[in-house]
C-alpha cells in the first residue's frame, strides 16, 4: 500500500508541481483583486465672500467611505490631496447656508470608488464682520 503512494506522488512530479505553481499564482491573482472598504475623514474648509465670516457649522469634517483594490486605497490613504475639501459660499450671502458636498470634490486614485459620504450636507451660519471704528483702533 506504501509503495503505491509513493509511485502516485512521484508519477509525473515535474507536472504536479508546475500544476501546484500556477494554481497558486491564479489564486493570489483572484485574491489580490478583491475590493477593500475603507473609511476616510476629510476636513472641509468654507470660503466666504470679503467681509464676511463663518460663525458655526454643524461639522469640520466628513466620512467619506471607499471601495477598490488594496493598493489603490493604500494611495489614497497616504494622499495629501484628498486631505481636505474647499467649498466656495461666497455667493451665499448671510444668514444660514447649507451646503451640499459634491462628490467631485473628492478626489480618488485610478480604480478607487466612493461608496458614500456621511454627513453629505452641512449647515453653516455667515455673518458680516464688523469693523471697529477708527477712533477706537488708533486709540490703542
Amino acid at each position: 500500500m506504501r509503495r503505491r503512494w509513493s509511485n502516485v506522488i512521484t508519477e509525473n512530479f515535474s507536472y504536479k508541481v508546475v500544476a501546484l505553481f500556477i494554481s497558486l499564482i491564479l489564486w493570489l491573482t483572484i485574491l489580490g483583486r478583491r475590493d477593500f472598504v475603507l473609511s476616510k475623514n476629510i476636513d472641509i474648509e468654507l470660503i466666504t465672500a470679503p467681509g464676511t465670516h463663518v460663525v458655526a457649522q454643524t461639522t469640520d469634517h466628513i466620512k467619506v467611505k471607499v471601495s477598490g483594490p488594496r493598493s489603490s486605497l493604500k494611495k489614497f490613504l497616504e494622499s495629501s490631496l484628498a486631505q481636505s475639501i474647499t467649498l466656495d459660499i461666497s455667493q451665499r450671502g448671510e444668514g444660514v447656508v447649507n451646503v451640499d458636498i459634491p462628490l467631485s470634490k473628492i478626489e480618488v486614485p485610478l480604480g478607487v470608488r466612493i461608496l458614500g459620504v456621511r454627513p453629505n450636507q452641512i449647515q453653516a451660519e455667515v455673518l458680516q464682520i464688523k469693523e471697529k471704528p477708527r477712533d477706537e483702533q488708533e486709540s490703542r
